[in-house]
């Protein structure tokens, strides 16, 4: 008769951004118990029953190569891809996560990331998007996840830094602080710039192009010229052209109906349809 192959049920459990481990043994013999069990300890683990909590330094992939070389096997306890995002994985301040936890028509689906760091969710009824990459942090409302529709209202301020780096590895909690102090911008300013008929308003959707809130394409349509008009009123206001404008503008000129969207994790340009209202 085949023995059962033992097996490690494995479940994370989040407090302030600390991780905790439970952990279960199935069809293990004493002995292999007992191996896995020296194996975290001399992996940084601190171990209370089926609670395993990591010390600082503690590596992770190296207890499971352990593990899987005593041949183990892992089940993962898998996430509730429908639950809320867990607001524990957060390490915070209690009174950052205390404005975070109180504010009202707001949440928060995704943060996490370095260069850039991101952070996603919904306040006021639209979607927003927080970018923080080399020397900048951008928040973005109204527009969408995959960047078919551009923002309708953005905030992009300077992260103080040393090597022009730095805001691509802010902490959680000073993204999360950047969340906070957008929000307040964007509920306590009067945001007729942005709106059509305002006088600011094709410098400020020139702007948004040059930020990277919006794609040419969307800035050419709102403000009803080509994408060559887009580059020379641009150089008139002094606003800075992006790197990538000459590709934008070539897709424009190609009438495809579709936007430029940066895959994050390839580091490319791809079409998307364009949905931009």
């Amino acid at each position: 008769m085949m023995m059962a192959k033992p097996t490690l049920h494995w479940r994370t459990e989040w407090n302030n951004g600390t991780p905790t481990f439970t952990v279960k043994f199935i069809d293990a013999s004493h002995e292999q118990r007992q191996a896995i069990e020296r194996a975290a300890d001399n992996e940084g683990f601190v171990r209370e029953g089926d609670q395993w909590r990591p010390m600082e330094r503690a590596k992770l992939p190296s207890l499971f190569e352990v593990v899987r070389a005593i041949d183990f096997d892992f089940i993962f306890e898998p996430e509730d891809a429908d639950a809320p995002f867990d607001l524990q994985r957060l390490k915070l301040s209690p009174e950052t996560r205390e404005r975070l936890e109180s504010l009202s028509n707001f949440r928060l689906d995704e943060l996490a990331g370095y260069c850039p760091v991101q952070a996603q969710g919904e306040f006021g009824g639209s979607y927003f998007y927080l970018r923080a990459r080399g020397s900048y942090w951008r928040f973005e409302a109204g527009g969408n996840e995959n960047g078919t529709k551009g923002a309708k209202w953005w905030y992009e301020e300077h992260w103080p830094n040393k090597t022009g780096f730095e805001a691509g590895y802010m902490s959680d909690e000073n993204a999360i602080r950047c969340i906070l102090k957008a929000v307040e911008i964007y509920r306590a300013e009067d945001g007729g710039r942005f709106e059509k008929g305002h006088p600011e308003y094709e410098r400020t959707t020139l702007e948004g192009w040059s930020l990277g809130a919006l794609s040419l394409r969307s800035a050419s349509r709102r403000l009803g010229i080509t994408g060559e008009e887009a580059f020379e009123r641009m150089t008139a206001y002094g606003i800075e052209v992006p790197y990538f404008a000459d590709l934008e503008l070539k897709a424009l000129n190609s009438d495809s109906g579709t936007v430029l969207g940066l895959d994050e994790i390839k580091g490319v340009w791809t079409d998307l349809p364009d949905e931009d209202d």
